[in-house]
């Protein structure tokens, strides 16, 4: 069974246990903590609480083949045993169609959204607009599926980044996976980054529910407007970022890169998320030098011009390699210079 399907039942129950009759300050109490344990919770019960009064009225006007057969009072002795007095079988049922249908959408009537794919090349974004009014923009090399409608919107990030805009439902919240991660919303503006070393979320306007699939007991973070986390195997790294940090973070629906005094190290891994050529890192003072700028995603030659003009780095090309060394001294570059030329 589903985490989520799973969710709903359990709202189900919780629905079925207070209609029971029996319902105490106990049982209130324990309702009360499951729905604060996650958003996902109280959703579920919301919703399945509209339906479940939409029920009961149907079951007592229910007449025919689908009304359940009538049964004959119980003896004082089974009446004792009764759980549920006032929880028809009707009801029972009712209560299990709604938390399948929640999930899926009733069979019988219609189907679920149709799986739909969606992938950029390197070196390219683009935007795209969902059924139920929300917008996403993927990044380069990003590949993304997507179930999405007015009733149901499920989104699975396999690889890449992607730049979402959500509209706003409280009832059908929309929900990111990215590997183990579950980023769940109702309305906002934030960014997610799938690596193999674990997923980044940026909130750029509103809030947004992360949950780290392997770290189940990890209590869910919750993100505001410009915020940050890092989910990996082991950790949630939080953490807040400057109006400039995510200006730099987003450049990339403009075709740039923004660096802010970061290593040559950072910024070849981005280049190299946009281009087929390779920027290469030679030695590790050319990867720990800090550098700055603005460029656009494809202009590894300019780049590469900066760091041999500006920064004196020794820049070689090989194909769709471009290594890049820290300057050698003047007599062993002379010497090698000499030596090249021998051969």
């Amino acid at each position: 069974m589903s985490k989520h399907l799973d969710i709903e039942r359990q709202a189900a129950a919780w629905l079925a246990r207070k209609d029971s009759g029996n319902w105490s300050a106990v049982d209130q109490a324990q309702l009360d903590q499951w729905l604060a344990l996650a958003t996902a919770h109280r959703v579920a019960y919301l919703r399945l609480a509209a339906a479940w009064s939409k029920a009961g009225s149907t079951a007592a006007c229910a007449t025919g083949p689908a009304a359940p057969p009538a049964q004959p009072d119980p003896a004082p002795a089974q009446a004792e045993r009764r759980s549920l007095p006032r929880f028809s079988q009707w009801r029972i049922a009712a209560a299990i169609l709604v938390a399948v249908g929640a999930a899926a959408g009733w069979s019988a009537v219609r189907s679920p959204p149709a799986e739909v794919r969606y992938a950029t090349r390197l070196g390219t974004h683009r935007t795209y607009a969902l059924q139920d009014g929300s917008k996403l923009t993927l990044n380069t090399a990003t590949l993304l599926r997507a179930r999405v409608s007015r009733s149901a919107r499920m989104v699975w990030l396999d690889e890449g980044e992607a730049y979402f805009e959500i509209a706003h439902d409280a009832a059908h919240p929309f929900v990111v996976m990215s590997g183990a991660n579950r980023i769940t919303v109702l309305g906002t503006k934030f960014t997610v980054r799938r690596e193999a070393s674990g997923t980044e979320v940026v909130v750029v306007d509103g809030r947004v529910q992360v949950e780290n699939g392997q770290l189940p007991s990890r209590t869910p973070v919750i993100l505001a407007r410009h915020q940050k986390v890092v989910a990996t195997p082991v950790t949630m790294r939080e953490s807040d970022e400057s109006d400039a940090a995510i200006d730099q973070l987003l450049s990339w629906r403009e075709g740039k890169l923004v660096f802010d005094q970061v290593t040559l190290d950072e910024a070849a891994s981005e280049f190299n998320r946009y281009n087929k050529r390779r920027l290469v890192l030679a030695d590790a003072d050319a990867a720990k030098l800090k550098i700055g700028g603005r460029f656009d995603v494809d202009n590894i030659k300019g780049f590469t011009n900066l760091l041999q003009r500006g920064f004196g780095l020794d820049v070689r090309e090989s194909g769709d390699t471009i290594t890049i060394a820290s300057r050698r001294p003047s007599t062993e570059r002379r010497a090698g210079m000499a030596h090249a030329h021998r051969d």
